[in-house]
């Protein structure tokens, strides 16, 4: 699925596909991509040049002269492709923007969750979806606000940089790889990350973007894990394979209705006081066999621990 890196990737690709471009003619079918508008008002992007592509987290900004704007946001499957005036557009194509150099821009979505929304700049910068954004990773993390924000929810480490609010881009994927890198256990409360940790989790999270987008950049569509495309992550969508770190079999587990993968072994839930990881994971450790063993052999246990002067049961 789409997260920052792919949707950077697909900005750059629009850069250089499109940027300074004459819009000669603008198609799109009805659909719920573009819900709450007709597709007679995307065809009036016909005449407009582009003059960049901003993006904040997994949106896109399309900024054409006169102040005219489309957003863009690819959803769980979309992506756009180029091809050439005269050659068979792909299946599922939703939108179309024809240029003045014989190239021709669809907007491909088979599953329909992605949407297009044309209309001022100024108005789009100020959609609800884009203004309760956090920041942006990408350029750097500001390690004592990501502290702060996850210090002040009861949510789990999982659900806390799952909200966009706290960081803008992560999704189910590189939450799960950044996790993995910094060695927390995507269950435990957010509230309890120390600072020396969420220093390590911002590198986490910073690394996994960077090498998602050095693997990914090009000039050819991103084909998605969900595709058939090659998995280039350490533990997303690898339940009962072996950590590359220490050859555990991953775990997969449902938080919010969504799937995630993590190793038992490097990602503990409880963790000594004073503790914490200060590199994320690179090399291979030795860790005996029968330790291994009894990993997998053993179901989830249940542990006793005090919060809060009170006894409660948690799952290991």
């Amino acid at each position: 699925m789409p997260e920052l890196p792919e949707v950077e990737v697909a900005s750059r690709q629009l850069r250089a596909w499109a940027q300074g471009r004459l819009i000669e003619r603008a198609l799109a079918t009805k659909s719920r991509v573009i819900r709450g508008q007709a597709p007679r008002r995307f065809a009036g992007l016909v005449g407009h040049r582009l003059e960049e592509i901003e993006r904040y987290g997994k949106w896109m900004l399309l900024r054409f002269d006169g102040g005219e704007g489309l957003v863009s946001h690819l959803g769980m499957t979309g992506k756009w492709i180029r091809r050439r005036l005269g050659e068979a557009a792909p299946s599922h194509v939703r939108a179309t923007l024809e240029l003045d150099d014989g190239h021709a821009i669809d907007y491909r979505d088979p599953r329909l969750f992605g949407r297009l929304v044309r209309g001022p700049v100024d108005r789009l910068r100020k959609l609800p979806s884009l203004t309760a954004l956090g920041p942006d990773p990408l350029g750097g993390i500001d390690v004592a606000r990501l502290h702060r924000v996850l210090c002040a929810t009861r949510r789990s480490l999982k659900e806390a940089l799952m909200d966009q609010r706290t960081l803008a881009g992560l999704g189910n994927i590189h939450v799960a790889e950044s996790l993995y890198r910094a060695g927390l256990h995507p269950e435990r409360a957010a509230s309890t990350l120390s600072a020396a940790e969420a220093e390590t989790l911002a590198f986490a999270i910073g690394r996994s973007l960077r090498v998602a987008l050095d693997k990914e950049d090009g000039d050819t569509p991103i084909t998605y894990v969900e595709e058939g495309g090659e998995n280039i992550f350490l533990v997303y969508d690898r339940e009962d394979q072996p950590c590359k770190t220490c050859s555990t079999p991953i775990r997969r587990i449902v938080q919010g209705g969504r799937s995630t993968f993590y190793c038992p072994f490097c990602q503990p839930r409880w963790r000594a006081r004073g503790t914490t990881r200060t590199a994320p994971l690179r090399t291979a450790a030795r860790v005996p066999a029968s330790r291994r063993e009894s990993l997998q052999r053993a179901p989830a246990r249940r542990l006793r621990v005090l919060q809060g002067g009170r006894s409660a049961r948690r799952t290991r």
